[in-house]
Parts: C-alpha cells; sequence; structure tokens
C-alpha cells in the first residue's frame, strides 16, 4: 500500500460568536486533508486555520504548502510509516503546526482504517470508554456571559471556562456574575490567553478567591516561564500552561521553572497526535497532568481529540470541547452526543467518523486560484 494522492478542502464553518483575548470571531476555518492510496483506503485529517493571529496560519497558507512542498514528497510513501513520513514532512517545513496536524490526523486515521482498528489503539490503547468535557465562554458583557454560561449547562457541559480580557476590573466582574448564576457547585476556570502581567494577575487571582476557580490558564506571556512559576507561588489554586506548550520540549522547561501544575494539549500546536503524545508522556514523568485543550476545531480534529483524550493515562480534569456548544452545523457523522457531561469514544476504524460531503461542499472556500 501506497500514497497515491494528497487532497485539500479548504472550508469555512459558521459559529456562534465568540472572542477571547486575540481576537473575536464568528466562523470557524479548516482545511480537510484527504490522503488517498492505491489500495482505495482514505485517510482524513484536518488542518486548524481558524486564528491567523495566533498561529500565523491561514486556508491559504496550509492549503498551499501541502500541496507544493510536502504531497509532491510523500506520494509513493508507505502511509503506515507514520513516524518516516511525518520526519519527511519536518525536513520540508518548518515550524508551521497546523500543517503538520493535517497530514498526522490524516495518516493516523488512515492506519486505523488500514488495520481495522481504532485510532485510540495506535496511541498505546484507551483508558476510559467516555471522556468528561468541559466549555468555554468568550469575552462579552457580565450579563451576557452569564447567560452564556447557562446556555452551556443547558447542553449538558458541566464545566464551564471564562474567558479574560485586558480588562482587569471588568474580568472581575464578570467572574463574579457567572459564578452567582451557576451557583456554587459549578466548576469554573479561568483563562486570559497570555494577556495579563504578572502583577495584576496575582491581584486579579486575589479579588476572586471566593469565586471558588478550578484552575487558572496561562495569564502572561509564554515564553514567561519565570512570570508563570511567580504566579504558581503566589495564588491559591492549579496553574495550567497553555501558550508555553509547543513541544514536548516545552514541558520539561515548565517543570525545571515549576511554572504549572497542568499542560493543555493541542493538537493543533503539537503538529497533531505523534507530538501530542510525545507532550503527554513527558508531561506524565514530571508529575504533571494534562488534558485536551481546543481550537473551535470544526470537523475531524474533533473526532481526534477524542481519540488523544481516551489514550491519556492520568486524566484528572474535563477536557475542553467549546467547538460543541459553538458549531450549528456537524461535519461528522455520526453526529456527537453529550451526556450527563461526557461524550463517548467510538470504537468504529479510524476515528470512526465520517465527513458530511453535502455539508462540506456547502461551506468549501474557493480559492483565487
Amino acid at each position: 500500500m501506497i500514497i497515491s494522492k494528497i487532497e485539500t478542502i479548504p472550508y469555512s464553518l459558521p459559529i456562534k460568536k465568540f472572542a477571547d483575548a486575540y481576537t473575536p470571531f464568528d466562523r470557524s476555518n479548516a482545511v480537510l486533508v484527504k490522503i488517498y492510496t492505491d489500495v482505495g483506503i482514505v485517510g482524513i485529517g484536518e488542518a486548524c486555520a481558524w486564528e491567523p493571529e495566533f498561529y500565523g496560519e491561514t486556508l491559504e497558507t496550509i492549503t498551499s504548502t501541502i500541496q507544493k512542498y510536502i504531497a509532491p514528497k510523500l506520494i509513493g510513501e508507505n502511509p503506515i510509516d507514520i513516524q518516516n513520513i511525518l520526519s519527511i514532512v519536518d525536513r520540508s517545513v518548518a515550524r508551521i503546526t497546523c500543517v503538520k496536524e493535517g497530514i498526522d490526523l490524516a495518516l493516523f486515521d488512515l492506519a486505523g482504517k488500514a488495520l481495522k482498528t481504532p485510532v485510540y489503539t495506535l496511541l498505546n490503547g484507551k483508558f476510559r470508554d467516555k471522556i468528561p468535557i468541559a466549555s468555554e465562554i468568550g469575552i462579552d458583557d457580565p450579563d451576557a456571559m452569564a447567560e452564556n454560561a447557562l446556555r452551556v449547562l443547558d447542553l449538558g457541559i458541566p464545566v464551564i471556562k471564562i474567558k479574560g480580557s485586558r480588562e482587569y476590573e471588568k474580568d472581575i466582574q464578570r467572574i463574579k456574575v457567572v459564578r452567582k448564576a451557576v451557583g456554587d457547585d459549578v466548576k469554573l476556570r479561568l483563562d486570559p490567553n497570555a494577556a495579563w502581567p504578572t502583577s495584576e494577575t496575582i491581584r486579579v487571582m486575589k479579588e476572586v478567591e471566593d469565586c471558588n476557580l478550578e484552575f487558572l490558564e496561562q495569564p502572561v506571556d509564554g515564553k514567561n516561564l519565570d512570570g508563570m512559576a511567580w504566579v504558581r507561588k503566589n495564588i491559591n489554586i492549579p496553574l495550567m500552561a497553555d501558550e508555553s506548550i509547543w513541544d514536548h520540549n516545552d514541558v520539561v522547561s515548565i517543570f525545571e521553572k515549576k511554572a504549572a501544575d497542568i499542560i493543555n494539549i493541542k493538537i493543533a500546536k503539537s503538529c497533531g497526535l505523534l507530538g501530542a503524545k510525545k507532550i503527554e508522556h513527558v508531561s506524565d514523568a514530571t508529575g504533571m497532568t494534562c488534558l485536551t485543550g481546543t481550537e473551535i476545531e470544526p470537523g475531524m480534529s474533533i473526532a481526534a481529540k477524542i481519540h488523544l483524550a481516551a489514550s491519556i493515562r492520568n486524566l484528572v480534569h474535563a477536557c475542553k470541547f467549546t467547538e460543541l456548544s459553538l458549531i450549528n452545523e456537524s461535519l461528522l457523522q455520526p453526529k456527537i452526543e453529550i451526556e450527563d457531561g461526557y461524550i463517548t469514544v467510538p470504537d468504529g476504524d479510524g476515528f470512526g467518523f465520517d465527513i458530511d460531503e453535502d455539508l462540506l461542499e456547502k461551506y468549501r472556500v474557493n480559492l483565487p486560484w
């Protein structure tokens, strides 16, 4: 079996309006990646393209990079040799993680289908049949965020993460209003997306101590590990790293600096599942726990996250699936169902999902070349 063709399909799926400290948006952009073989098996992956303000990658750059610089080098290769193929990709293009995510996911789906096994078995097996889930609520006026939090709870998602901004006093108000609206039993988290300086972070956290937050996520710049360590030392809840984490080497640096308690794994940042498992293994060795994060993925990336979460040994906290509260039309078949705060891990070959081709065509983006 060899790779015979690689197809890229850019698309843009409308979502409910959402804002974080980087930008507001109302669409989730991605590039569907299909890897074809000479025996008729097709692997389907997805490259995140929704926030160039953070990743620096777009529908246009992902599509052209895969077609011009990667696909020609992979034709004729054995798709089951995942690490070898990804090393070819690494030698072909540097630093662009979303492009590599798309290829990685398609290879894992293809390998699972070829071997007639779920992807989680390729990730060293599963530790659970159901994944506990959480959702973010975007930046807005305090009362609007409270209403959004109640909407998320009504969907059956019991854990809520509040997005922070550069308006510190308003963020304090937002946190307090949301806590009052949802009651004392709902788990709340806070994520300023690296927008706060260390001094304001510590001050704000003291102001909201009575809100009983589950943990604080990446309040300061991702490169500022000394700042993260100082925050961690001066707050009374666990600290999670996100923007500080791109690969397993970053976990080592965080451990050495004592800069976090929890590691947020995002497959768009880790270049896919292979890199994600490296992050998990190093985190596990250092005694830090992990969870899977969200980039408001619109399709097959959601499926990949489910398999990754199923394979994480020490999964203490609910994983972030914000996309399930924002996407109106699901590309995945069958549709993911939420039940009592959990989603079920599929047992089909590969990722266990198909793509709604009609919906994909509806939201396909025709690039100008």
